[in-house]
């Protein structure tokens, strides 16, 4: 019995001290995501512009950048402009769309803007994205809907991307563009078909 108890304690040991803590990392990670898309929203309100709609996709693509710029100084954090589409100067970009399973041609009407924020403190943060000119032309501009916020693990790095709903920005995965591709080869085939049924019957 004391074995079972020694062997709970241990168990329970391990999941405090290692397994807790990095679930309220993450939690802590996701509430200031989720605090910066709700502040900008309510600034895009006062403007009377469309708020952004959270995408699981642009998100997964802001959480690896995020996590590519971890090792980078704050200070480098002028060399990341917002661009529409690919950005090269952002390290690893193409593997992160891979990652994320997003074809490329999806995201040119996309702007990745990356922050450098110690702390990722919440007024620093909505201050550096919405009284920037580097970023404010986006945020004012209607025409972007789709949101997605990532962040890295040393509480640096904020990366919101803003993107279209239209087909150059939608973020949709490779695997459906693949799959509606089939999908009107599918159609063409079959009314080919019917044609040569009608034609020798």
């Amino acid at each position: 019995m004391s074995t079972f108890k020694l062997g709970l304690y241990l168990l329970l040991f391990v999941f405090t001290h290692h397994l807790l803590p990095s679930q309220v990392a993450a939690a802590c990670r996701e509430k200031k995501q989720k605090d910066l898309l709700h502040d900008i929203n309510t600034y895009r309100k006062v403007l009377n512009l469309p708020i952004f709609k959270k995408s699981d996709k642009p998100s997964c693509l802001a959480n690896k950048i995020a996590n590519d710029l971890e090792d980078k100084h704050c200070e480098d954090y002028f060399h990341y402009y917002p661009l529409p589409g690919s950005n090269p100067k952002i390290p690893n970009f193409q593997k992160s769309v891979e990652k994320c399973k997003i074809s490329i041609n999806t995201t040119k009407d996309g702007v990745i803007m990356p922050v450098c924020v110690p702390k990722l403190d919440p007024d620093n943060l909505f201050s550096n994205y919405t009284k920037s000119n580097r970023y404010i032309k986006y945020l004012k501009n209607s025409k972007y809907v789709i949101a997605g916020v990532g962040s890295d693990s040393d509480n640096e790095w904020m990366v919101l991307i803003i993107s279209t709903n239209t087909t150059s920005g939608d973020f949709s995965s490779a695997t459906s563009l693949l799959g509606e591709a089939m999908k009107g080869h599918w159609v063409l085939m079959t009314t080919f078909l019917s044609v040569l049924v009608l034609l020798f019957s």
